[in-house]
């Protein structure tokens, strides 16, 4: 009886990094889509990724012992780094020079349905009947989604969809590949050094392909104040607020609130961008949101909560 009301803080706790967390990434979308005609999608995303990267490892330093990975895993986290903050990053920004703020959103969405598809792909979860009712669902919404004429606003949008649907299949596979080393070693320090990997690799991308010194990062002070929310609200903050959801609440139910993320971003880009919100986006929108639900409903009323401060 003493638990419950520090089982239900925690939860409420953990339900609100969670929101900010998916919030923040919604915006990321709409700020990615605002600058990257300016830019160059390796520079744009090294740069990002590097201060914020930056910034918690600061943090990091101040709060807790670095700890020592072991050589057996740092291949592993290696090649997780490069797949999660190299390729996920990449494709996302090229995505959104083709396709609409919106779109993006919502294709981000999806991204807890592929993680499960993924997961039980490679054994790692049961996919049950009503996940793959689920995940039906999810592909349903997207179809509905997708199908809206948008060649006056974004001529190339399924070109976008398509490099950000690879950029979803990256981020999954950060997702089931990585509990173990986060369990091990913990999500800050594993997140860290994973985001210094792929900071690392977009660098020297950026160095052979772009042109970051000499054209690829020459921004106005509007165009520089973007970076900003990218980098700090839209990196650092966005991915340390996912660590302290988990840290309080199951990832389940943290998964749930991944519907924030295309709300945030359509209504985003209507106000900043002025694109249209349709009524096939917002019934994608649902669609997709109650795959969510029905993905995590059984786990909702199985899995305890666990009471960590």
């Amino acid at each position: 009886m003493s638990t419950a009301p520090v089982n239900l803080k925690t939860t409420l706790w953990g339900i609100f990094w969670a929101c900010l967390s998916t919030s923040l990434g919604g915006t990321t979308v709409v700020f990615t889509r605002m600058i990257i005609e300016d830019t160059e999608p390796l520079s744009l995303t090294a740069i990002r990724y590097g201060g914020a990267a930056i910034i918690l490892l600061g943090f990091m330093v101040a709060k807790i012992r670095l700890p020592i990975f072991a050589r057996k895993d740092l291949v592993a986290l290696t090649l997780i780094g490069a797949v999660m903050f190299a390729a996920f990053p990449f494709f996302m920004a090229t995505a959104l020079a083709d396709t609409t703020a919106a779109r993006g959103g919502l294709l981000f969405a999806t991204m807890p349905l592929i993680t499960m598809s993924m997961a039980a792909l490679f054994g790692v979860e049961r996919l049950t009947p009503l996940k793959v009712v689920a995940v039906l669902t999810a592909i349903f919404g997207t179809m509905i989604a997708l199908g809206e004429n948008v060649e006056d606003i974004a001529p190339h949008a399924l070109r976008g969809d398509m490099y950000m649907f690879l950029g979803m299949l990256c981020a999954s596979s950060f997702n089931v590949f990585s509990g173990k080393y986060l369990v091990r070693y913990g999500n800050l320090p594993v997140m860290i050094f994973t985001m210094l990997i792929g900071v690392s690799v977009l660098f020297i991308l950026a160095m052979i392909i772009e042109n970051p010194f000499s054209g690829s990062l020459e921004f106005d002070l509007t165009g520089w104040f973007i970076v900003f929310l990218l980098t700090v609200p839209g990196g650092a903050l966005m991915m340390f607020s996912w660590g302290q959801a988990l840290q309080r609440i199951t990832p389940t139910q943290a998964a749930i609130t991944v519907g924030l993320n295309p709300v945030t971003a359509i209504f985003l880009a209507a106000w900043l961008l002025f694109e249209p919100i349709t009524a096939r986006v917002v019934i994608g929108f649902f669609l997709i949101f109650a795959a969510i639900l029905l993905a995590n409903y059984r786990q909702r009323r199985t899995v305890a909560v666990p009471a960590r401060d």
